[in-house]
């Protein structure tokens, strides 16, 4: 596979031998690739550690973050996606990992560390936010964040959360993927049953 990054005003490429990428993310001046091996890479602008590697020296080509080198097959990652200044990932067992500097949940570490509010939960697909994450997993879509306009789909009264929570008004609809925006969220729920059919036709839709 191959790489394109810019120095100077200038395109050069970089390739990884032997390795096939499945899924590429980017966050605010950084990138990560996983590969069909389930091994992560992270390169780019290193500040406060977003990119894994326990230091904060920039990576001009993709390094394998050493974290989830381990022999051991559940420390595969299964997820990845970078946020605005970290990263987060899913291993193999569903164990959610972040890392990097998060405004939520208050982070600055630059190496992975668990998630232990979503241990226990199959997670299916989440979106790392500058100001809110949200994650799909099992019926339920969880979100956290500084909002202001409702983002966390929390209700009208809910504005802002630090910790993780429900989306009340979406519990029991079956989510198959999950996106953030500056100031939106988006869900594509799985409508494949008549359950998920009728709880969809019953949410309460505002268009002001």
């Amino acid at each position: 596979q191959w790489y394109q990054r810019r120095v100077r005003g200038t395109k050069t490429k970089v390739r990884l031998p032997n390795v096939s990428i499945r899924h590429i993310s980017a966050g605010q001046h950084h990138s990560a690739a996983l590969s069909t091996m389930d091994h992560l890479f992270t390169w780019g602008f290193n500040g406060h550690g977003r990119l894994g590697h326990k230091t904060t020296e920039d990576e001009l080509i993709p390094m394998r973050v050493n974290f989830f080198r381990h022999n051991d097959p559940n420390q595969c990652v299964r997820m990845a996606k970078c946020s605005y200044g970290g990263c987060f990932a899913v291993n193999n067992i569903g164990t959610v990992y972040c890392w990097g500097q998060n405004q939520i949940p208050r982070l600055e570490c630059p190496y992975p560390i668990p998630m232990e509010d979503l241990y226990g939960w199959d997670i299916h697909d989440f979106a790392p936010g500058r100001h809110h994450h949200v994650i799909v997993a099992d019926k339920s879509s969880i979100s956290m964040g500084k909002v202001t306009k409702g983002e966390l789909g929390m209700g009208p009264n809910v504005k802002s959360s630090s910790q993780l929570d429900k989306m009340k008004t979406v519990e029991g609809i079956p989510m198959l993927k999950c996106a953030v925006g500056i100031g939106h969220t988006l869900l594509l729920a799985d409508d494949s049953t008549t359950d998920a059919k009728a709880k969809i036709e019953g949410l309460d839709v505002n268009y002001d």
